[in-house]
């Protein structure tokens, strides 16, 4: 049996995916660390979280982190989550 949580990134994908179902702007803040992670999945996730939370707060963490993302994937969701 696999234990997904021995793998970090799905813990991670999981608990972005739980905190943008939240409703709590006041995560947005953890979420803008997420960003940073090493993973592109988590990162994408993050992304779409931030999106989901919403507000200008949300909108301006995007679009900084949109200026320094490399991943393509992650940009993509980025956009998405800005409503482009």
């Amino acid at each position: 049996m696999y234990n997904y949580i021995a793998d970090s990134k799905y813990f991670k994908r999981n608990a972005a995916i739980a905190l943008g179902n939240s409703g709590d702007r006041d995560m947005l803040p953890h979420l803008e660390k997420a960003l940073h992670d090493e993973d592109e999945l988590v990162r994408m996730h993050v992304a779409w979280a931030i999106g989901r939370l919403g507000g200008n707060e949300a909108k301006r963490i995007l679009l900084s982190h949109l200026e320094r993302e490399k991943s393509d994937q992650v940009k993509e969701e980025i956009t998405s989550a800005l409503g482009g």
